[in-house]
Order: C-alpha cells, then sequence, then structure tokens
C-alpha cells in the first residue's frame, strides 16, 4: 500500500496493554517522570499494536535513533512512523512509502499567539491569519503543518523558519528540496497534520478503542476526516 498512510487516534486516558512491550523498554522508562512516563509508554503501546494489527508484529520491534534523533525500526520493511501528543490526544502515522512526520494538537488558548504568529511565521502567513475568521485556529493550522514536516525531515520546533506556508495558495516552500505534501484535518477541538511522501494519495483512519474492558484491545475503521493537502510551491 505504498499509496497510503494510516493515521491512528486515541487518548492518553485509554488503558493501553503494555505486554508487547520489551522488558527492557518498559525498565528504560521508569527513569522518566510520571506524566512523561505515561506518555511515553502510550506512544509504544499504541505503535506495538499498530504493528501487531497491520503486520503480525507480537512484540514491538527493535528500533534505532538517527543522528538527527528521528526513530525508526532496524527492519526496512516495516513501515515508517511518527507519533505526537497533545494534552490527552494520541495520534500516530504510519507510512510504508517513506519517512513521514505527523502532529496532533488540541485546539486551545495561547497566550499572545499573535506575537508568537508574528515571529514564527512568514507575513504572508501573519497576514492571511489575521484575516480569518477564527485566527485562533488558523494559527494552529499552521503550527501543526510545519510540525509535521519538521518531524519528517528530523528537525526541531526551533527551525520554524525552515518551511514557508502559502495558505491562500495550499503551497509549501522548504528550505530544502523534498518530495513531501502536507496534509491537514480540524475537528472541533483537535487540529491534525501529517507530511507524507508526494505518491500518497489516501489516508486510512482508525480509533484504538480500549473502553469496552476487552482484553484484547482493537483498532476501529473511522469515517476518513475532509483532509486538505499543501503541495510544493
Amino acid at each position: 500500500m505504498t499509496n497510503s498512510a494510516r493515521i491512528i487516534t486515541a487518548s492518553l486516558d485509554d488503558t493501553f496493554p503494555l505486554s508487547r512491550l520489551p522488558a527492557e523498554l518498559l525498565a528504560e522508562s521508569e527513569n522518566l517522570h510520571p506524566a512523561r512516563r505515561q506518555q511515553w509508554r502510550a506512544g509504544r503501546a499504541l505503535l506495538a499494536e499498530a504493528l501487531f494489527a497491520f503486520s503480525g508484529q507480537e512484540m514491538l520491534p527493535e528500533m534505532q535513533i538517527s543522528a538527527r534523533g528521528k526513530p525508526s525500526f532496524t527492519d526496512p520493511s516495516l513501515p515508517h512512523f511518527s507519533l505526537s501528543h497533545s494534552v490527552n490526544s494520541l495520534q500516530l502515522v504510519l507510512c510504508a512509502a517513506g519517512e513521514t512526520g505527523g502532529d496532533v494538537e488540541q485546539i486551545r488558548p495561547r497566550a499572545r499567539y499573535l506575537d508568537v504568529a508574528r515571529q514564527a511565521f512568514s507575513e504572508t502567513e501573519f497576514c492571511w491569519l489575521t484575516e480569518q475568521e477564527n485566527p485562533l485556529n488558523a494559527f494552529w493550522q499552521l503550527w501543526c503543518l510545519r510540525e509535521a514536516w519538521l518531524k519528517q525531515q528530523a528537525g526541531s520546533v526551533w527551525q520554524m523558519e525552515r518551511i514557508r506556508l502559502d495558505p491562500a495558495a495550499g503551497q509549501f516552500s522548504p528550505e530544502s528540496a523534498t518530495d513531501s505534501k502536507l496534509w491537514w484535518a480540524a475537528g472541533e477541538t483537535v487540529m491534525s497534520a501529517m507530511a507524507l511522501p508526494a505518491c500518497v494519495t489516501t489516508c486510512e483512519e482508525y480509533i484504538f478503542d480500549a473502553r469496552n474492558g476487552s482484553i484484547i484491545p482493537q483498532l476501529i475503521p473511522r469515517i476518513p476526516r475532509r483532509w486538505s493537502c499543501y503541495s510544493l510551491a
């Protein structure tokens, strides 16, 4: 399925089974602050459940960290992935076609967000943002798209200037050459974004469901959201 990606959403309030996580990973997480430990374990448990559902992996496969800090599986036949969380929202993107990046943001007030936008975004983006009926939602759209692309490129939030967006035209201009498209979707409370290889044309969506008390949680297909794309300028 090289022309498709999968996105799985969950809540940090869900009960995540840890039985598919290797003992050494669980031991490693014991050194983390409790809140960070919950996020860390939830993300990897969600990744493990997805790999079991789609690839039949009984345990979370071995991973490696690149020189720039981007995690991946050591087995090249397994998909690329990106994990993100915001407040209690958790998102996983899987893509067999190539490197991916994802970001999820709960749409929430942010102190002095216009000042942040003026510093982090281009003049074109800032002017577009201030002209929108809901500037806060527009801010989170631009922020989320940047985060997704930077994660795909193994960048950091401190490198926002590496990409420029033209929301009116639905285009983006990266600092370096890339073969990507940016996807975004907005809900009532959550903004999601993905940076995917340009060959990807569809996205399957799932919800992690462990609410029914089942010993085996499920990935439930959901009706796809309305995704919009940014292409290279």
